[in-house]
């Protein structure tokens, strides 16, 4: 069970940490110098904020299979 919770903490971590990660990249897109003449640059922090989130998504699957395997283990002991 310990190193369930283990992982669990890790996958919070991952999305608590990738959630700022997303705010960062979000406020600067909507930040970002609109100048007329000429085109702005906004491809560094859309990368980032679709790397925030394939990683959130990544936390998210192993915080979800962390409770999968959870039920299981209280499952077999009922």
């Amino acid at each position: 069970m310990d190193k369930i919770s283990g992982v669990a903490q890790i996958a919070l971590g991952g999305i608590r940490s990738n959630l700022r990660r997303l705010d960062a990249a979000a406020h600067e897109v909507a930040t970002a110098p609109v100048r007329r003449a000429e085109p702005t640059d906004l491809v560094d922090p859309l990368v980032a904020a679709l790397e925030a989130q394939r990683a959130l998504e990544a936390s998210a699957s192993v915080l979800k299979r962390a409770d999968e395997v959870l039920g299981t283990l209280l499952d077999a002991l009922a």
